[in-house]
């Protein structure tokens, strides 16, 4: 038997896209017995439903680094499946339908799944993580959208809100510290950081109030919270002794503005004695960053494309969608080129064998 392919290739002066058969032979021995060759086969995505799952393997129209190159087009690029048609139709002078690009940016995904496993596996090991969560729609209904990153690894996860959706990415055996919001499904975790740059932003607003003495208050807190960020940055062994007053008149600030009448200016207030020890531990542990601004700069493409894509359509969808995202994201921390690896997984996928690891951080 044999079978076409469509494949891209990169040239010195760009990229062009080839046609190539296979063959598949067969071969008999001296003893009769028949040997045949047949293309490779790998995992299988399943949907209840649906009238043809989804099979990794190599008897297919659309090569690994074309298949590669659509899901780039849909997750990096935020192109959507009718675009992706119309480009590689107007550019290329390919035609695909949509239903088989579609099919191509999934399979792209699933066969990142392993890879995603062993991310996980690797994220229980750092020493610091940074935690965040944005909503994100599948098929119309709410769903949230989390990413946990450490210095070399991210992992993506689509599911509710609830707190036992960590598990996806932070296991119950996790020892290291956990840079998050205050979300209350953090609460129960000991070794935690308060962002201090959405307690900043809460301040900032709040001095804006129409109410004076809201107002001062809202501008007092401010001025505290960014002074310990200050201290801190400066380092120096008389960082944590210089913090000592700061940190007295922030508690002192927020136990009289719990007290006041203004209902944002109370909630702020209580909202930081609260959570006390998560609000000050990087001045404990000046290894500690006081704010989550990775997590957030990772969920910022996210939230760009649920902007334009509204969201993912399946469970399957989003699971492919977070897949690709955390191998994308992780291969960008590390300084390797993630096409050429998705590319690589693909290729193994559709024979059945396991993808080889994301290679360690280049040396700095």
């Amino acid at each position: 038997m044999g079978h076409h392919v469509l494949e891209l290739e990169r040239t010195p002066s760009g990229i062009r896209i080839c046609c190539a058969l296979h063959h598949y032979y067969a071969s008999t021995c001296a003893c009769g017995h028949e040997t045949k060759a047949r293309p490779g086969e790998g995992y299988i995505s399943s949907v209840e439903g649906r009238k043809k799952n989804l099979k990794l393997t190599e008897y297919v129209l659309v090569g690994p680094m074309l298949t590669t190159f659509l899901a780039a087009l849909s997750n990096r690029y935020r192109m959507s499946r009718v675009k992706i048609k119309e480009f590689l139709a107007f550019w290329m002078n390919i035609e695909l339908s949509t239903g088989t690009i579609d099919r191509c940016i999934r399979e792209a995904g699933i066969a990142c799944l392993p890879v995603v496993e062993e991310l996980v596996k690797e994220l229980q090991e750092a020493e610091i993580v940074g935690l965040d969560e944005t909503p994100w729609y599948e098929k119309g209904c709410l769903k949230w959208l989390w990413v946990a990153i450490s210095r070399f690894t991210a992992v993506y996860h689509i599911g509710t809100r609830k707190k036992e959706e960590l598990l996806h990415l932070i296991l119950e055996g996790f020892t290291g510290w956990l840079i998050t919001d205050g979300y209350i499904g953090y609460r129960d975790r000991e070794r935690r950081q308060r962002c201090l740059a959405h307690l900043i932003r809460k301040a900032v607003a709040l001095s804006g109030a129409v109410d004076e003495k809201a107002a001062k208050m809202g501008d007092w807190l401010l001025r505290e919270l960014r002074e310990l960020i200050k201290l801190m940055a400066e380092g120096g062994e008389g960082a944590k002794i210089k913090c000592c007053p700061v940190l007295a008149r922030l508690k002192r600030a927020c136990i009289l503005g719990g007290k006041e009448e203004h209902s944002k200016l109370r909630s702020l207030a209580r909202e930081i004695l609260n959570d006390w020890d998560a609000v000050v531990a990087f001045v404990k542990n000046p290894n500690l960053p006081p704010t989550n601004n990775d997590a957030e700069r990772a969920l910022r493409h996210a939230v760009i494309s649920r902007r334009i894509s509204l969201g993912t359509r399946t469970p399957e969808g989003s699971l492919a969608y977070a897949a690709l995202l955390s191998v994308v994201e992780t291969c960008r921390l590390r300084g390797h080129d993630p096409w050429s690896y998705i590319a690589q997984t693909i290729t193994l996928g559709r024979k059945g064998s396991a993808p080889l690891p994301i290679p360690p951080a280049l040396a700095a």
